[in-house]
């Protein structure tokens, strides 16, 4: 059976298997990417294997005012992209699993930063970068606004990204020299 986009079946026997066996919750995500120096195009890059679907190019090049060439998404659309796209996983996921239907479910994103900090321009540790992100969410259900709230307080606990957003994770960096 088929909710919104989500094979409900299927994930109800996947919440069996980790409920039977709680370490089948364990994952890791691997990928290495390139900062391309001498090429022209996107700065960065990487291919990532889905499931399916086969492997992915994934490119990021830095706006021109920020000394790229402007030819693909920036890091920080793909960060915020990340994060939407997973609260709407989130949010969609969680509603098929009670039988509720979304005919249509959208997030527009704004970001609102100070980049001063990136350029060095401040080096007050108070001064946020993102002074403040912005989900709207348009949802066309059947759903009360009161259950849209239970399902959006689901969502931020169970969503991986938001929870990457909201917790404070420091990211262990370890440099190898190329002789």
């Amino acid at each position: 059976m088929i909710i919104n986009r989500i094979a409900v079946d299927k994930f109800s026997e996947t919440l069996q298997k980790v409920k039977d066996d709680p370490s089948k919750t364990k994952k890791v995500i691997e990928f290495e990417g390139n900062w391309e120096i001498g090429r022209t195009g996107p700065q960065f890059s990487t291919k990532i294997n889905s499931e399916r679907g086969g492997e992915f190019l994934i490119q990021s090049d830095e706006p021109v005012a920020l000394g790229g060439g402007g030819t693909a998404p920036n890091p920080v659309q793909y960060g915020l992209y990340g994060i939407a796209s997973c609260f709407a996983a989130s949010f969609a996921k969680w509603t098929a699993m009670e039988g509720i239907v979304l005919n249509q479910f959208k997030i527009k994103v704004r970001a609102d930063m100070d980049l001063s900090v990136s350029f060095g321009i401040s080096h007050e540790p108070a001064i946020p970068i993102y002074e403040s992100i912005k989900f709207e969410i348009i949802v066309d259900s059947g759903m009360s606004m009161e259950e849209i709230q239970k399902f959006n307080e689901i969502a931020k606990q169970r969503c991986p990204c938001y929870y990457c957003l909201t917790t404070e994770i420091i990211p262990k960096i370890v440099f190898k020299k190329e002789d």
